[in-house]
């Protein structure tokens, strides 16, 4: 059986807009990917600052912020973004560029946008739950 083609489905790369310029980066490779979960998953000591993985992370969007003196709080909270997408999805990765991870906006943001089943319930108009059974004399164990 053959699946369907990725790219139909895959949410594809991110693109940070900055001051009427949109900055795309490429979707994280094997090889960075593979640093990165060792770096995020697996606690190793990354091999190199912070900063010195933006190459990587944004391909040649890096060289394009560099020439445009982009703010380095935007490559930063871009950067997280990238890693945010990588390893949890594009919600959260959305929540990380809007929120710049602070904790308490995080929460909020993920709040505002409910779980699966919330925007579910929300997008059916609100099925109901699933009765808890009843309990009766029947179903308790007996004391020896």
């Amino acid at each position: 059986m053959t699946l369907r083609e990725f790219t139909e489905f895959a949410a594809g790369p991110l693109q940070f807009p900055y001051q009427g310029k949109v900055y795309t980066a490429p979707e994280v490779g094997i090889e960075l990917g593979l640093r990165l979960n060792g770096i995020t998953n697996l606690g190793q000591e990354a091999e190199l600052p912070f900063p010195d993985l933006w190459p990587d992370l944004f391909g040649p969007a890096y060289d394009e912020m560099r020439a445009d003196g982009v703010p380095v709080a935007f490559v930063t909270r871009a950067a997280a973004t990238v890693i945010a997408d990588f390893q949890y999805g594009r919600e959260y990765a959305t929540a990380m560029w809007e929120t710049g991870a602070d904790p308490k906006a995080m929460a909020e943001y993920m709040k505002s946008k409910g779980n699966r089943a919330t925007r579910r319930s929300r997008s059916t108009g609100g099925a109901s739950k699933t009765p808890s059974p009843a309990s009766s004399r029947a179903t308790t164990s007996r004391k020896s």
